[in-house]
């Protein structure tokens, strides 16, 4: 054998290079999320703020919707489609407006209500000549 040992390899300039250019890399990556989380420390919590102020605009809006009201507060009425004539309002305005209807009808004929003749006292009971009232025979349903 002989005294002679094999050459080392030499250390490629491109292999160190570009190891040189993935650390430097991953440090500008990592300066670049740090200043990130310093510019923006409170990412949620804004949004949460501003998922708030959403819900609460939204729930005013439905508000409005399920019961409108004028300047002064008090409910008032709103078309829901004008072309149908479909008009919204308050429910004891609804009410009200449903019972001046009725009251101005006049009262329907319907099937006659029996009346049953009081009954005389026990003085005068047979000095009454009137026959006592007799109820009415139910009807036989037709086959």
């Amino acid at each position: 054998m002989s005294d002679e040992t094999a050459p080392q390899p030499r250390i490629k300039i491109t292999w160190l290079v570009g190891t040189a250019a993935a650390f430097a890399l991953f440090a500008v990556i990592g300066a670049y999320s740090s200043r990130m989380t310093w510019d923006y420390p409170d990412y949620d919590q804004e949004r949460a703020a501003q998922r708030y102020e959403t819900l609460a605009k939204l729930r005013q809006a439905e508000g409005k919707l399920i019961n409108p009201v004028d300047a002064q507060g008090k409910p008032t009425a709103e078309w829901v489609d004008q072309t149908k004539g479909i008009v919204r309002i308050p429910i004891e305005e609804a009410m009200a407006e449903e019972v001046d209807t009725l009251k101005a009808q006049p009262v329907a004929m319907g099937a006659a209500i029996p009346v049953i003749a009081p009954a005389a006292p026990a003085a005068t009971a047979g000095a009454t000549n009137a026959a006592p009232a007799k109820p009415a025979a139910p009807a036989k349903p037709n086959p």
